[in-house]
């Protein structure tokens, strides 16, 4: 799973947690693209997303960033700084309009001890976005910014959808900062990257969509396993 990973979580929906939560929860509304909390901010619970989508992500303050996982429906975040009483150390911005709920800190402390759901749940999130982490570390100490290119478009790659005879199309549209965000390369070696797989046959770019070689992928992902 996390060795094609697009940094990108499934839903974890969860209709009972909803209902659990709603009623002793401040809700929070957001519209796309808004940076709702930044690093040195104190965390004043546990949150919860409702609805939408959320990317996580660090900043050197140089124009370097690197995303380090993004949450659907029915992910828990901020449980480690509140455990640990530290501040938080990333960025999280909406990508869709977002709904959230924040969970105070003394009915988290209560519902981890008493709601079983919510326990299970919450150790859940933590334990998927650590196993993220640990594959996000090893990719970037043994992979090359090449190499972490090939890995996010084989994960992004519609088998199903082969518009013209031997080229995927990928499920996520990337821009150029969208994937030095994610493979945690500046713009320029971004470019110079995409310039150099295209130029090697294992990508092309069509009205600014990229597209992956369908033969190209087999063998990569045939050298992966």
């Amino acid at each position: 799973m996390f060795e094609r990973s697009t940094l990108m979580t499934s839903s974890l929906d969860s209709e009972e947690l909803d209902r659990l939560l709603a009623p002793i929860s401040q809700h929070l509304v957001y519209p796309p693209k808004h940076i709702f909390q930044l690093p040195g901010e104190t965390i004043e619970g546990v949150y919860y997303i409702k609805s939408g989508r959320t990317k996580h992500y660090m900043d050197n303050n140089e124009g370097c960033f690197k995303i380090l996982y993004t949450l659907s429906a029915g992910w828990f975040f901020g449980e480690t700084p509140l455990f640990l009483n530290k501040e938080t150390s990333l960025y999280s911005q909406t990508e869709t309009k977002t709904t959230i709920y924040l969970i105070p800190v003394n009915e988290t402390y209560r519902l981890m001890r008493e709601n079983e759901l919510f326990r299970d749940t919450l150790l859940q999130c933590f334990s998927q976005k650590m196993l993220i982490l640990r594959y996000e570390i090893g990719n970037l100490a043994f992979n090359s910014c090449k190499n972490r290119l090939k890995r996010l478009f084989c994960a992004a790659v519609e088998r199903e959808n082969m518009t013209d005879p031997g080229w995927y199309n990928l499920r996520i549209h990337y821009t150029h900062s969208e994937l030095g965000e994610i493979v945690g390369g500046a713009r320029v070696t971004i470019s110079r990257q995409l310039t150099e797989l295209c130029n090697e046959g294992f990508i092309r770019i069509i009205n600014r969509r990229i597209q992956v070689n369908a033969e190209e992928y087999h063998r990569y992902m045939q050298s992966s396993r």
